[in-house]
Parts: C-alpha cells; sequence; structure tokens
C-alpha cells in the first residue's frame, strides 16, 4: 500500500514541476534531492505534453512509491518517498514513450536514418551478450553519431533515449552490429552473439522458466538468510549490488521467516524469470535472469517497475 498522503504529494509536485522556472518560489520548497533535478524534471514532463492521471502499481525497494502517469504525449513512472512531515523527500520519474512500437533495423540503413525532432523520452534497457564490449551511439538530426555509450560483456546499462532517435550499437572499432529504433517494442533487449549488421527479430517469448533458475533463486535466498552470499555465482555487478542491498535483504528476509515454497509466474520483458516464494510470514515476488555458466546476471525482489536488472 502507498504511504499515507504520497499520492496526493506527488500531484504537487506534478504541479509544480510543471510550472517550474527559474527562481519561482515553487523551487525553494521542493526538498534538496528534487531541487537538484527539478530543470531535468520539468523538461521531461513539458515534453509528455499535459498531465492527466497517475495510478498505484506498488512499493519498490528502499520504501519508493510506484506510480504509473498518463500525459497526453505518452506515459512514465513516478518513484516517490516522503519525509516525516509528509512532504516528498525524493523523486524520480522514468519516460516510458508513447504508443510508438519501435523496432531492429540492419546496418544497412544507417545512412538513411536521422533523429525526428521534439519526440517524448523513453527510458531503455539493454543487457548485452554479444560476448564482446559494445558502444551505443545515438544519431542526430544531421545522421551522425553521437552521445557513445560503454556497454561492457555480460552487463545491463539503461540509458535516457528519445522515441524516434535510432541507436546505432557497434564493436570496439565502429563497426555496426545493429539498429536500435527506441519505442515499446525496444525498452527490453538482449545484445545477442549473432546480431552483426542484421536485424534480429525477437522471438517467441518464453513460457516456462531457464533451466536452473529456481534452484539458482533458492541457493541465493538461503545464502542472503545467512548472511553469506556466494559471489562467485554472479556477475560482478549483481555482486556489487547484492553487497550494497545485503542488510535490507537480510532484514526483509527475517520478517518473512523460512522459505516453504515457490512457484513460477511468468517471464518478463527482459527474459527474466519470475517466481514467488511463500515465506512461513509472507510472500515476494523476486526476478532473476541467468547468463552464462549459469550465473545469476540479473536479479530483483519485490515488485520492479524500473531496471530490471
Amino acid at each position: 500500500m502507498p504511504a499515507d498522503g504520497s499520492e496526493a504529494a506527488l500531484l504537487r509536485e506534478i504541479h509544480d514541476l510543471a510550472a517550474y522556472a527559474p527562481g519561482d518560489a515553487q523551487l525553494e520548497q521542493m526538498a534538496e534531492n528534487v531541487r537538484r533535478q527539478a530543470a531535468a524534471l520539468h523538461a521531461m514532463l513539458a515534453a509528455f505534453g499535459d498531465f492527466e492521471s497517475v495510478f498505484f502499481r506498488g512499493v519498490g525497494p528502499g520504501g519508493y512509491d510506484i506510480y504509473g502517469a498518463k500525459f497526453t504525449g505518452g506515459f512514465g513512472e513516478f518513484r516517490v518517498r516522503l519525509g516525516a512531515d509528509g512532504n516528498i523527500e525524493d523523486m524520480g520519474f522514468r519516460g516510458d514513450g508513447d504508443s510508438t512500437p519501435g523496432g531492429i533495423l540492419t546496418c544497412a540503413q544507417e545512412q538513411t536514418l536521422q533523429a525526428a525532432p521534439a519526440t517524448v523520452p523513453i527510458q531503455l534497457f539493454v543487457y548485452n551478450a554479444s560476448g564482446i564490449d559494445i558502444r551505443a551511439f545515438a544519431l542526430d538530426g544531421d545522421g551522425k553519431r553521437s552521445r557513445a555509450l560503454m556497454i561492457g560483456v555480460d552487463r545491463p546499462t539503461s540509458f535516457l533515449a528519445r522515441v524516434g532517435q535510432p541507436w546505432v550499437f557497434t564493436d570496439a572499432s565502429g563497426q555496426c552490429l545493429e539498429i536500435i529504433m527506441p519505442g515499446q517494442s525496444t525498452r527490453y533487449l538482449t545484445l545477442p552473439a549473432d546480431a552483426h549488421g542484421q536485424a534480429v527479430r525477437p522471438g517467441p517469448q518464453r513460457r516456462s522458466p531457464v533451466p536452473g533458475s529456481e534452484q539458482a533463486l533458492r541457493d541465493y535466498i538461503d545464502a542472503l538468510g545467512r548472511g553469506a552470499p556466494n559471489y562467485d555465482d554472479m556477475t560482478q555487478l549483481v555482486a556489487t549490488n547484492t553487497r550494497q542491498q545485503l542488510l535490507l535483504y537480510r532484514a526483509v528476509l527475517a520478517r518473512l521467516g523460512t522459505l516453504r515454497a515457490m512457484s513460477f509466474r511468468g517471464v518478463t520483458a527482459a527474459d527474466n524469470d519470475v517466481y514467488i516464494a511463500h515465506f512461513s510470514s509472507g510472500s515476494a515476488e523476486w526476478r532473476i535472469g541467468l547468463v552464462k555458466d549459469g550465473k545469476i546476471g540479473r536479479i530483483s525482489l519485490g515488485p520492479q517497475f524500473g531496471p530490471p536488472y
């Protein structure tokens, strides 16, 4: 359930951010964490047009209330945390684009592409399973490569793009592997090992778990409860995140009690297996993705409406 008053506080903040301009009195009333990003939030909200509605989605890690938001020009997601005074002390916004489907193009099309003007933001989540380090370039309004990002082997990354702005994924030498057009079908992508200039269309989504994912999750939960995670069974990124969240995870598991059973619920757009873990004092949703050698490459506890890693 959302914290008391969080939706009303969010609506007030959206109103203030929509009307924001440097020097406005509303700016001084915002919490420091919000004030630092007020200009960027204002710009993103302005790109989506008039605000229409919000709806509660769940509670994320760290106690943030998660709300979906509908605008005249698209949709997005807010994460808010209230302070003791009932006002928002921290807030994040993720642009989820509009109804544009997006797609994957061949490298031969790069010379014909350029960014469309005045489009809405969309957050992309890409996992590099290609076996090599890759780079990603946004194409500008003249069709030139810009904004280079580096994505290491077996690593996820998320970045803000815009609908209608092509992104070219290359090897270290700059040789194109494939081109992504941001949209609803390309928000969560795995760059495969066979991406070499051809348009790789996503295959049918799995309906059954990856072999070994349930046991890997059971072992992960058991090790967390004992305070002794096996970091060798994780990618470097997951190991780092687990170390950072260890105290939180252990506190949650202590309240949930002993693990009794686990049920598979489905597969996410990011190709993670979703399980409901049933404990002696409650249940919790977990999402897990295995990479080569059976290592945990993606894992999360609780409802995840943001980065699925």
